[in-house]
C-alpha cells in the first residue's frame, strides 16, 4: 500500500519540542524520580526521547491498552508490575482525542495511591474530548487531519517515520501527484 502525505514537522522540529517538554518536566520534578508510562504502540517513540532528555531520574514502563473502538476499554495490561503506589507518573501517548482511555487509567492508577499522574502527549486535539482530561505536556497542540509518523501510523505503515505527516485524501488535488516537500509511503 502507498499513499500520499505532506510533512508538516520534521525531526529537527520534532527533536527541539521533545527538548522543550523534558526541560518543563525536569523543572516540575526537581527532586523526584519520575515514572513515564508510555502507551504501546504509538507512544513508544516519545517516551523513549523524553526518557532521554529529561534531565533527572526516569523510570519506564509501557502499557498495552485492549480496545473494542475509541469508546470502550476492554483491558489493560502494563508489559511488567511495579509499584505505584508513591510514584509521579506521566502517562506517554501519541495522540489524545477523546480523553476516554486516558481518564480510565487515571482512575484505574488512581487506585493504587501514585502522587501525582500527568499526561505527556505529541498531539493534543482538545476539540474532540469527551472527557475532563487535561494533557500536561504537549509537543503539538489540535492537529486536523491524519497524522502519520513518529510512532503514528496508518494503516499499519508509517509509524518509524522519523517526521510527522499530514495523509492527504483521495480529494486532495493531485492526490499521489507530490509536490517538492510531499512524499509516499510504502
Amino acid at each position: 500500500m502507498t499513499f500520499a502525505y505532506d510533512e508538516r514537522y520534521g525531526p529537527a522540529e520534532i527533536a527541539l519540542r521533545v527538548q522543550d517538554v523534558a526541560r518543563r518536566i525536569s523543572i516540575d520534578y526537581p527532586d523526584e524520580t519520575v515514572v513515564l508510562i508510555g502507551i504501546l504502540k504509538g507512544g513508544a517513540f516519545l517516551t523513549v526521547d523524553l526518557a532521554r532528555a529529561i534531565q533527572r531520574p526516569v523510570r519506564v514502563e509501557y502499557i498495552d491498552v485492549l480496545r473494542g473502538s475509541e469508546e470502550e476499554i476492554l483491558d489493560f495490561q502494563f508489559v511488567r508490575n511495579f509499584q505505584v503506589a508513591g510514584t509521579d507518573i506521566i502517562i506517554v501517548k501519541d495522540v489524545i482525542r477523546s480523553g476516554i482511555t486516558e481518564s480510565y487509567l487515571m482512575d484505574q492508577l488512581r487506585e493504587e495511591k501514585p502522587r501525582s499522574i500527568r499526561f505527556a502527549c505529541l498531539v493534543d486535539r482538545p476539540q474532540e474530548r469527551k472527557s475532563s482530561l487535561f494533557a500536561d505536556y504537549v509537543l503539538f497542540p489540535s492537529q486536523e487531519g491524519v497524522l502519520v509518523g513518529y510512532g503514528m501510523d496508518y494503516r499499519g505503515i508509517g509509524g518509524c517515520f522519523p517526521f510527522i505527516a499530514t495523509v492527504r485524501s483521495a480529494g486532495d488535488a493531485p492526490f499521489g501527484q507530490a509536490p517538492p516537500r510531499t512524499r509516499s509511503g510504502a
